[in-house]
């Protein structure tokens, strides 16, 4: 018993050691506030490592993430990175909202080229590894003509971090969060060309990098949903 508990706890080590060392130039990404949503992260974490990726999957955590949750994120391959929340500059909003504008450090990850960021209530039902392919910012409108950020592909910058920071208090959000600022940010993103992963590598590699693409509902779906909701 003792040694089958030791080759566990080894497991674990190696697994959690792994997890921090070995960094790849893109990433995923997800953001946990509290433990409430551990779950969540951990789902996401496994459907995105069934898909046979091994980019890295970097989850940031605020103050409010117990150590308890942050070791089974390590545990389970993520790349756990302390972060502190960014005040919502709303005055008007719903209450749950008041730390959703942390969202936008995703926009600051300049250690990768490339980060697809995932909700965490979000799941990955098939190899989405094209997405690195998408322009500076992709996502997708969803039921209208706003984007939505529960999916979303970015190339970090501080520059463009930086500059967001400079407008949170004066661009607009229909939302009061996250979602609604980035939809004045990037307000011409309803006009944005359509991603296409299938285009041949000597477009892809000689094309300009596109400021915005738009994703597919492929990449966003919850139409299930809305169908049993409908019955």
């Amino acid at each position: 018993m003792k040694s089958r508990l030791w080759l566990t706890l080894l497991f674990l080590s190696v697994n959690t050691l792994g997890s921090e060392s070995i960094r790849t130039d893109v990433a995923y990404a997800s953001l946990l506030y509290g433990d409430e949503f551990l779950l969540g992260v951990r789902v996401l974490g496994k459907s995105i490592r069934d898909t046979r990726s091994n980019k890295d999957m970097v989850a940031l955590v605020s103050d409010g993430v117990s150590d308890y949750a942050n070791n089974l994120l390590k545990a389970d391959g993520w790349i756990v990175e302390k972060i502190s929340l960014l005040e919502n500059p709303n005055q008007v909003r719903p209450t749950r909202f008041w730390g959703v504008y942390t969202k936008l450090k995703i926009f600051n990850m300049t250690d990768y080229k490339k980060v697809v960021y995932l909700d965490a209530d979000t799941i990955v039902v098939r190899n989405i590894e094209e997405l690195f392919k998408c322009g500076k910012f992709c996502a997708n409108l969803k039921h209208s003509e706003r984007l939505n950020s529960g999916v979303m592909v970015v190339e970090p910058s501080t520059a463009l971090f930086n500059d967001m920071m400079s407008k949170v208090k004066t661009l607009p959000s229909y939302t009061g969060g996250d979602q609604g600022f980035l939809n004045s940010y990037y307000n011409g993103f309803p006009n944005a060309r359509v991603f296409e992963p299938n285009l041949s590598p000597e477009i892809l590699d000689t094309r300009p990098v596109p400021e915005m693409e738009r994703l597919s509902t492929l990449y966003n779906a919850d139409v299930g949903l809305y169908m049993l909701a409908n019955k």
